[in-house]
């Protein structure tokens, strides 16, 4: 599928495959790489796969800073644009959060799930 693409292509699609499974299991998302033409070894993906999880958290880290700083403003100090840009940033978290939320909920559910049968390898 991609096989025509450049190399910062194929590098990005493996990036938003990474995002896309929360930064977990390195197999599927191998799996995935190869479905799309991308050739990958296994464990460099999972290298990366912790890079990018590093970065991407660094980054949120440093537009949170950023956003705070802005807030500790307040909103009186700010454009229209700045609180709507705000707003659409305060969202996103939320969702993100929310997203989290849920996946761990399932993965409580399963675990409690496990615990009641007794059913350990």
């Amino acid at each position: 599928m991609l096989g025509g693409n450049s190399r910062t292509d194929k590098v990005e699609t493996i990036k938003k495959l990474i995002r896309q499974n929360n930064y977990k299991n390195s197999e599927k998302i191998y799996e995935q790489c190869m479905s799309f033409g991308i050739s990958v070894n296994l464990v460099s993906l999972k290298r990366f796969t912790e890079k990018l999880e590093l970065l991407d958290r660094s980054e949120r880290s440093r537009r949170i800073d950023k956003l705070h700083r802005e807030t500790n403003e307040g909103p009186a100090m700010m454009t229209y644009e700045q609180v709507k840009h705000r707003e659409t940033e305060i969202t996103f978290e939320l969702g993100e959060l929310k997203i989290k939320e849920n996946r761990l909920m399932e993965e409580l559910t399963k675990i409690n799930k496990v615990l009641d049968s007794k059913e350990f390898n």
